[in-house]
């Protein structure tokens, strides 16, 4: 199949406007072409066909440049859907694997709950990116989550990566609020203990006089 902006005599810079106005033009043009007789109408119904076949893509191009570029706006969205799949198929279609490329594809494995995988392509993210604080902090809350490093209450509030991230602060939360009330405990039972040892001493030696 020829290049689609070939086949409408454009550019792949041109404005959509222009790109959508060519299709038209060319659209009316074959599609009265393709009524005449002879091999005529034959050539103008197979160029309708073309035409038709690089519209979708041209299309689906001005739909994701709009978006934000690269597909990565139509991924967002269907992370947002749940359909993680398409996501990941569009990512695969991206030649490019820089840290943005990578940024995304862990968090589609994120959100399969796959967090070993997610880790190490924001770990790729960041080695392509250093000075990204988005990426170093998407990181560090991952390493957070699979209990890297501390949890805070602050942290229990965040939602960049939805309900399961959330159970995981939780359970983490919880278990350093038992282990800090569990140190208290034994910190209070040493000092009672050191306590009830001074009086028995104080008591032993005011009975030698």
């Amino acid at each position: 199949m020829r290049d689609p902006y070939e086949v409408l005599g454009m550019s792949k810079n041109s404005d959509p406007e222009s790109l959508r106005r060519k299709y038209e033009e060319l659209k009316a043009r074959y599609s009265e072409q393709r009524f005449q007789d002879g091999e005529d109408g034959n050539k103008g119904a197979r160029l309708l066909s073309e035409l038709e076949e690089s519209w979708k893509i041209i299309e689906s191009d001005i739909e994701r440049n709009s978006r934000g570029g690269s597909g990565y706006g139509e991924i967002e969205d269907c992370i947002k859907r749940g359909d993680y799949d398409k996501a990941q198929s569009i990512l695969d279609s991206i030649p490019e694997r820089d840290g943005k490329w990578h940024y995304f594809q862990s968090i589609v494995f994120y959100k399969r709950e796959w967090l070993s995988e997610s880790r190490a392509q924001l770990v790729l993210a960041v080695q392509l990116e250093p000075n990204n604080n988005k990426y170093k902090e998407s990181l560090r809350k991952i390493d957070m989550v699979m209990g890297n490093s501390g949890i805070n209450a602050q942290d229990m509030g965040r939602t960049e990566y939805g309900p399961y991230q959330q159970q995981q602060y939780q359970q983490q939360y919880q278990q350093q609020q038992q282990q800090a009330t569990d140190s208290t405990a034994n910190t209070c039972a040493n000092c009672i203990c050191a306590y009830c040892m001074t009086e028995l001493c104080c008591t032993l030696l005011r009975g030698c006089h």
